[in-house]
């Protein structure tokens, strides 16, 4: 029995996580044509998951943790390490919280925000312990049910008579620069920089050949639902509300009445994303753990329920309102966080793998060896 993932397991892990709660916010309403930033945005998604698939597999196909402590040394290397976990730590905190205001806004307005907090980490611990093969498997069945509950969407607003093609014209009213502009200051760090995340757990995920291939299908199947639930919200909606709507896609399922029989699908769209922040979570919550036990040298299960308590305790207190936690994520976190380690610390860790590999001339293919190696929790 083969302790790797297959690619199709390797593809739906990457689209589930890059689907997570975009499909359910949509991409940042910073311009008119917001489903075209989308379509744009792959090339340079595709282009930042091949920088990280060759920085990891020229120099440590171990994953990232090794990586660091290679070419950073084993303090500095591990303080990056640590940050890493941190980082992993509070985007799930915010996918948690992203997830809490909706199920309280639709299914469980009079169940208090912390007892569905706790609940749902502990189910988030209990899935992560189980270990990366057992999020593949689960994986497949998400996005099938994410798939499946988003054309039945688009079907009954279709048979509603609620769509309307011509609410997306005039497009490209302001040119194609502030589309390019907010798909690299916006789009391509939220969700596709947070792919930054599977070089922790790649050496699991098949061989190279496998990996990259099922990540670049990723970026380019999220593209298109992106782009089609965008345009979704537009059809249904019109240009001028879906900018100002707090949860876009929600408010289209409320548009859905099929002969007064079928309506008010809002729980669809919950659905959606509770599957898809469950399994985003668990992947965040996986690679945290393990970074925490890459620094202090113990098994990683050992630091999955604590972490996930943490992770339930920093949603309730990230932000204190909805309002201050979206306008938290488009700014801080993506200039802040996201950027930093999503690509300033990649291209300067890249930048000194190619230095060395210059001064040592003749051993240029060589792979530095790692001063660490990760014990598997």
């Amino acid at each position: 029995m083969t302790n790797k993932m297959t690619t199709i397991q390797i593809y739906s892990l990457m689209l589930v996580l890059l689907l997570g709660t975009s499909i359910l916010f949509g991409t940042p309403k910073l311009v008119p044509d917001v489903w075209l930033v989308q379509v744009v945005t792959i090339v340079p998604a595709m282009l930042l998951f091949l920088f990280y698939t060759t920085m990891v597999s020229k120099v440590s196909p171990k994953g990232l943790y090794t990586l660091l402590i290679a070419v950073w040394g084993s303090v500095l290397g591990k303080i990056f390490v640590l940050g890493y976990s941190i980082y992993f730590l509070y985007i799930a905190a915010r996918n948690v919280r992203d997830m809490l205001e909706l199920v309280m806004t639709t299914l469980l307005r009079a169940t208090p925000q912390e007892f569905v907090a706790v609940l749902f980490v502990l189910i988030v611990a209990y899935a992560a312990s189980g270990g990366l093969l057992a999020l593949g498997r689960l994986s497949e069945v998400i996005i099938g049910l994410i798939i499946l509950f988003f054309i039945a969407i688009a079907a009954l607003l279709l048979m509603s008579g609620s769509l309307d093609l011509q609410r997306m014209f005039p497009f490209l009213t302001k040119g194609i620069a502030p589309i390019i502009k907010t798909s690299f200051t916006s789009s391509l760090w939220f969700p596709y920089g947070e792919m930054v995340v599977f070089l922790v757990l790649c050496s699991r995920m098949g061989g190279k050949k496998s990996f990259r291939k099922a990540g670049l299908w990723a970026v380019i199947s999220a593209g298109m639902i992106l782009a089609f639930s965008d345009l979704l919200q537009i059809w249904s909606m019109g240009m001028e509300y879906e900018k100002f709507s707090t949860f876009p896609l929600l408010d289209a399922a409320r548009l859905i009445n099929v002969m007064d029989f079928i309506n008010r699908m809002d729980a669809l769209v919950a659905l959606i994303t509770i599957f898809g922040v469950f399994l985003k979570c668990t992947i965040f919550l996986y690679a945290g753990a393990k970074g925490v036990a890459v620094v202090f040298r113990r098994a990683s299960r050992t630091y999955i329920y604590p972490l996930a308590l943490l992770i339930g305790a920093m949603s309730l207190i990230v932000t204190q309102n909805f309002a201050e936690h979206s306008e938290e994520g488009l700014h801080f976190v993506t200039f802040f966080l996201h950027f930093p380690f999503q690509f300033v610390l990649p291209v300067l860790t890249g930048a000194l793998i190619w230095i060395r590999s210059r001064r040592k001339r003749g051993n240029a293919g060589e792979p530095i060896k790692p001063t660490f190696t990760e014990r598997d929790g």
